[in-house]
């Protein structure tokens, strides 16, 4: 099992309602405390940019000591005023709940907002929690950058969402983003956007049983299983994977020996996984008077990774991988996995694994997997349950 049980923190731009503090007011230390641990209701873990929504936050959580009335405070930053707005005071009725429109600043930036609330009484040390709400947006100015998208290339349009799609070294189509289908159009929910915001399906897909994404049946060379995939297109066998690999491959090293779709992709002196990584190949040939030049080439470097919100990598550079080529051309997103237990949905290994679900069966009652992991130049093949365990699904044209 490659996936680590305790895998790296999210950065700052992909915390979300993850990034809830709660604090004492330090100032205050000389006086009691208020009591219970303040919490927020309705905030948003991700918006789209120019969302005009109004979203209803509620606090909740804090009581006075000696059952008297508690205010609120609470101020976004950045925003046009860093000021604390007062939606209770402490003498007054109501349970401080307030409206915000997150988009309302700066409404087509992407950012990660801070919501910070306070909770006060006189003669008492406040109560603080503060949540980070990121503002995001699909396409060719949204949120991923330097993936190896080309947007005036081949598209395709599939329940209202376009795709990029492309010939990749094995001959065939590929869809280069994940999937993002909700199935909802059809009348059956399907899937689980990451952090279960809606707004980040666009962005990283979505993340599917293989019973969701195959409607549990395997598929062969001979057989192939559309599932959840446009008209025309199929979920790729582990084979056909494995086809897109080798022939990646030997365009990359002339003496390449072809590998069994039976076992990892992993050979010695060979770093396979950069390949598939989202990123773009650095131009030498630009000169630096070009907007175009990047300066990581005065440094060795390659490749760049892709980017989410501008500053953040999406794979962080690691010497055993190197820098993300990416000629496969898939363009793959560490966007984790999801598991679904009870109907609840959980969500890990972002800015660690991509994930992509297979066609086929071990022969044990599981299913197929690819893995790419940050840290290993290996692509690995694993075996997951096909009811709880959700990963990321690319299509591949018949």
């Amino acid at each position: 099992m490659i996936i680590k049980k305790s895998h790296l923190s999210m950065l700052a731009a992909l915390a979300a309602a993850a990034l809830v503090s709660c604090n004492k007011d330090g100032d205050e230390d000389s006086l009691p405390y208020l009591n219970g641990s303040l919490r927020l209701e309705g905030v948003p873990s991700y918006i789209k940019a120019n969302d005009d929504n109004v979203y209803e936050i509620k606090p909740v959580g804090a009581s006075h000591p000696e059952g008297l009335g508690v205010g609120y405070r609470w101020r976004v930053t950045p925003s046009e005023s860093t000021s604390y707005v007062v939606s209770k005071d402490e003498n007054e009725e109501g349970d401080g709940s307030f409206g915000y429109n997150f988009g309302e600043y700066n409404k087509d930036t992407l950012r990660t907002l801070t919501l910070t609330c306070e909770a006060f009484a006189t003669g008492y040390s406040s109560l603080s929690a503060s949540y980070s709400i990121v503002v995001v947006a699909p396409g060719e100015k949204g949120s991923i950058q330097r993936a190896g998208y080309d947007f005036n290339g081949e598209k395709i349009l599939y329940d209202g969402i376009e795709y990029l799609v492309y010939t990749a070294p094995d001959g065939k189509k590929w869809m280069k983003q994940n999937l993002a289908y909700d199935g909802e159009q059809d009348g059956s929910k399907v899937g689980a956007p990451y952090n279960d915001a809606e707004v980040m399906s666009e962005i990283f897909g979505r993340f599917y049983t293989w019973e969701e994404a195959t409607g549990n049946q395997a598929g062969t060379a001979d057989s192939k299983v559309r599932g959840i995939c446009p008209e025309g297109w199929h979920i790729p066998t582990d084979e056909e994977w494995t086809d897109l690999a080798n022939a990646t491959m030997r365009s990359v090293q002339e003496d390449w020996e072809d590998m069994d779709s039976g076992s990892n992709w992993e050979t010695d002196g060979s770093r396979i996984s950069r390949e598939f990584m989202a990123g773009e190949l650095l131009d030498p040939d630009i000169p630096e008077t070009d907007e175009d030049y990047d300066s990581d080439i005065n440094y060795g470097k390659e490749a760049a990774s892709a980017t989410f919100n501008t500053e953040t990598l999406l794979w962080e550079y690691n010497s055993e991988v190197g820098d993300p080529t990416n000629r496969s051309g898939i363009s793959a997103i560490p966007a984790g996995y999801a598991r679904r237990t009870n109907g609840i949905w959980s969500f890990g290994g972002a800015y660690e694994y991509a994930i992509f679900w297979t066609s086929s069966e071990d022969g044990s009652g599981k299913a197929i997997c690819r893995v790419i992991n940050n840290e290993s130049p290996a692509i690995y093949r694993e075996s997951h349950d096909k009811s709880t365990f959700a990963a990321s699904v690319r299509c591949v044209k018949d």
